[in-house]
């Protein structure tokens, strides 16, 4: 009877058992550099998409608070350019921790998300001169829609423009910031109709606080909403802006730990009015990425008419 050669015979069990560790240390490694490359794949697009949406907030914050009190310099429906006058409708107008309603006026139906602000914008904008009843497209809404300027005589809100920037939860229940304008139904305004649009989502709070021209006009102080009157709205020169944005994904790692809380104004000295919520953010949900976005915007028009400006 023949035996077979060495080289003929099959692997011995422990050559077996060796080799299937030694796949399985392999696969292991492999998977492990996957789960890593997917972690930091999502760090970075995470990353992006916070800095994305943050920069967004901000463009859309200052292109509203630059419309405040604008009226056209080549107006079509009267012969000269009006300002608002002291009587006027105010052109700029906030609220500390506010929802508004389902309406065009400023009013609070509740505290806003995490103590949220909510801000009011009412501007003129530009008609056709063949046409003083339809704009010219050339200043627009959040909604994109054209506004035409008041009619000469008539009423200054009879077809000026507004913005109305707020935060409230999507259908997912995720916090947005939200913009409501007049509805626009064949070139023009609906009258007692309003359109409200989710523009950046992932906003957690949105805070403001305003730079008052003192009635000297020599100096400014800086205050929160609830501390203005109706007179310190119309000298409003600046607006301070502290927005905390965060991603989509969630860092299992930091699931148990606690988030310090996020300084919002911290290069601002002192802030007449202002209660912790509206210097801080303290977040609930430590898993998700964030970040702070801040700016302050100069307002460009007058929001009424001074004897230097009109």
């Amino acid at each position: 009877m023949c035996r077979l050669s060495h080289a003929r015979r099959g692997a011995t069990l422990v050559e077996l058992l060796i080799g299937t560790l030694l796949g399985l240390i392999v696969l292991g490694i492999a998977l492990q550099l996957a789960l890593l490359a997917r972690a930091s794949y999502q760090r970075v697009a995470d990353n992006a998409l916070i800095e994305s949406r943050g920069t967004q907030a901000l463009e859309l914050l200052t292109m509203a608070l630059q419309h405040a009190g604008w009226a056209t310099d080549t107006p079509a429906a009267s012969p000269e350019r009006r300002w608002p006058d002291a009587k006027a409708t105010l052109s700029i107008q906030g609220a500390d921790s506010c929802t508004p309603p389902e309406a065009e006026v400023l009013g609070c139906n509740g505290s806003g998300i995490r103590n949220s602000d909510a801000v009011l914008v009412r501007f003129a904008g530009r008609s056709m001169h063949t046409n003083s009843q339809r704009p010219d497209d050339s200043i627009i809404d959040c909604s994109g829609y054209g506004v035409a300027e008041p009619v000469q005589n008539g009423s200054d809100d009879q077809r000026a423009g507004y913005m109305l920037l707020y935060l409230a939860r999507a259908t997912d229940q995720e916090p947005q910031l939200m913009c409501r304008s007049r509805r626009h139904q064949a070139g023009q305004t609906v009258a007692g109709r309003w359109t409200s649009n989710g523009m950046v989502r992932g906003v957690e709070t949105m805070q403001l606080l305003y730079e008052v021209r003192t009635a000297g006009g020599t100096s400014s102080t800086t205050l929160s909403a609830r501390s203005l009157t109706t007179e310190q709205w119309r000298r409003v020169q600046a607006v301070h802006i502290a927005l905390v944005v965060r991603g989509d994904y969630n860092t299992p790692r930091s699931a148990n730990k606690t988030t310090a809380t996020l300084a919002l104004f911290p290069d601002l000295q002192r802030v007449e009015g202002a209660n912790a919520q509206d210097l801080e953010f303290t977040p609930t949900e430590t898993q998700r990425r964030r970040a702070v976005f801040t700016a302050t915007v100069r307002l460009r028009n007058p929001l009424a008419c001074d004897v230097d400006v009109c």
